[in-house]
């Protein structure tokens, strides 16, 4: 499967349109090619793929026929994902329709649009012989498909548009520069910024709009809309296996419980927990990947800080294997789980969320003085675990009970970034604070998670023949006993943090 990031623009032009003279912007020249294309869109019936801007197409012409697959991928950009044509005109390629399985959610992919072009293309190139950008000049019919291929259409149109698609060496500099000139001719940007959108038109699902008010509830609603959209933009990327997509993922399913559970004064409790709890089972279905990640990281950093590995490189390499292993059996596992009923559902629910949320009566009131009674009764819990974790008599209670402050620290954080656009500078601090303490005890967690692995996987990971075993023992101990020093530094360390925090009571007023 091949991919790469499409970087865009589309603009709509009269059918007597006339192109500008854009040799200037072509130092290396500019060559033309014709193609005829005919692309068969497939989508849910309830064009759920259309609704989030993602396009699936088996189109045929061109020097790039196959399946096309086109997800959004930040701001102005998409990611697009090919396969080849394959024997079966009407079967998705199963490696495509998983990276769409959150917005399917399960429901059969079938054509629904059929789109014929025929193209005009220049390409525009640099200086030496580099492609800079590629201007389509496309004549455009396009019909509805109602069910399957051979049914009657229920809408037809044409049109003509013009298409600019940065090549590898291009810059948004000269995107810009084409489009004005291509404006001064004449065209105007597009409004759907897409062939298939404008052939589907009102069929397509309209968004869940993002709150734009100014009332407590705007505001909380606002942070979540932004993280259940996060949700959705990870999904494909932890199907990839990309580099942090899992931490990042399981992140934003953790902000959106904290949403649920340090503002009650604003959304219903009881109504969202079992959205809650869902949440924290999808956390758990990503955290095993998460802590194998972080595992492996943190124990190749601690073999590199010994002055000299008892065991031999081939030895202590194996145990990194091991890991890696183990992490790619787990993440085979989220797939599967991201491609099951329960996390269908979950994500049903958080669509009703933000389009329908529960919302208590105090919503509607203005934000200061709700989000500053919730972010300070988040900061009470923070203090109440604290006060737990240095009372504690033994060294196991010790353990678990900083790890509670690391949890209540990290939802004071969520809940002041979330307050922070309302109550400014003093959310501000709470969350550096909250912040700051979490990253020192989040590195004693790892700490006594990689002591706990070590430990119960002692005998497994050193070898069996003789030779090396003792060794190998011998460097797992080692690995032990920095963990153990350096968690004692970091829980003075995180002590001390505590001591020159700022006072949420001060910062925020009242009790």
């Amino acid at each position: 499967m091949q991919e790469h990031i499409e970087i865009e623009t589309k603009y709509e032009v009269s059918p007597d349109f006339e192109l500008p003279d854009l040799t200037d912007l072509a130092p290396g020249g500019i060559d033309s090619a014709k193609h005829q294309l005919v692309a068969t869109y497939f989508d849910t019936e309830e064009m759920r793929l259309a609704a989030r801007r993602i396009t699936l197409r088996r189109r045929t012409g061109g020097p790039d026929a196959g399946w096309h697959l086109k997800i959004p991928w930040g701001p102005d950009a998409k990611r697009e994902f090919h396969a080849p044509l394959g024997k079966h005109s009407r079967r998705v390629p199963a490696r495509l329709a998983r990276l769409v399985d959150s917005a399917a959610r399960g429901a059969p992919l079938v054509p629904t649009a059929r789109i014929s072009t025929d193209r005009t293309e220049y390409a525009l190139i640099g200086s030496p012989d580099e492609p800079l950008a590629l201007l389509a000049d496309d004549a455009v019919s396009g019909e509805v498909l109602v069910g399957a291929e051979d049914e009657a259409t229920t809408r037809s149109c044409a049109w003509r548009e013009v298409e600019i698609e940065l090549a590898s060496s291009g810059t948004r500099k000269l995107q810009r520069r084409i489009g004005k000139q291509l404006v001064d001719a004449g065209a105007t940007p597009s409004e759907s910024g897409s062939k298939l959108l404008f052939v589907l038109g009102d069929r397509v699902p309209p968004p869940i709009p993002r709150p734009d008010g100014g009332s407590a509830g705007d505001v909380v609603l606002r942070y979540l809309w932004d993280q259940v959209q996060r949700l959705l933009d990870y999904d494909p990327r932890v199907r990839l296996d990309e580099e942090d997509a899992i931490h990042q993922m399981r992140v934003s399913t953790r902000r959106i419980r904290t949403v649920l559970q340090v503002f009650p004064s604003i959304i219903d409790r009881e109504a969202t927990r079992p959205i809650a709890d869902e949440l924290r089972w999808l956390a758990g279905v990503l955290g095993t990947a998460r802590d194998l990640e972080v595992l492996r990281a943190r124990c190749a950093a601690r073999l590199a800080e010994l002055p000299e590995r008892a065991a031999g490189q081939e030895v202590t390499d194996a145990w990194l294997s091991v890991l890696d292993d183990q992490r790619r059996g787990a993440h085979s596992r989220i797939v599967r789980e991201l491609s099951r009923t329960r996390y269908f559902s979950l994500l049903d629910d958080l669509d009703r969320l933000r389009g329908d949320p529960p919302l208590t009566e105090k919503a509607l009131r203005e934000a200061p003085a709700i989000l500053r009674s919730d972010v300070k009764r988040a900061c009470r819990r923070m203090n109440a675990a604290h006060e737990r974790a240095i009372a504690a008599s033994d060294a196991e209670t010790r353990v678990t009970a900083w790890h509670d402050v690391r949890k209540a620290a990290k939802r004071a954080r969520y809940a002041a970034t979330l307050a922070q656009p309302v109550l400014g500078k003093p959310a501000h601090r709470i969350r550096a604070w909250a912040t700051e303490l979490q990253e020192i005890l989040g590195d004693h967690q790892d700490g006594v998670a990689l002591k706990t692995y070590l430990n119960e996987n002692a005998q497994s990971l050193a070898p069996a023949r003789a030779t090396g075993r003792d060794a190998t023992l011998v460097t797992l101990g080692a690995l032990v006993g920095s963990e153990v020093t350096a968690g004692r530094a970091l829980i003075d360390q995180a002590e001390r943090t505590w001591e020159t925090g700022p006072d949420p009571k001060q910062l925020l007023g009242g009790g």
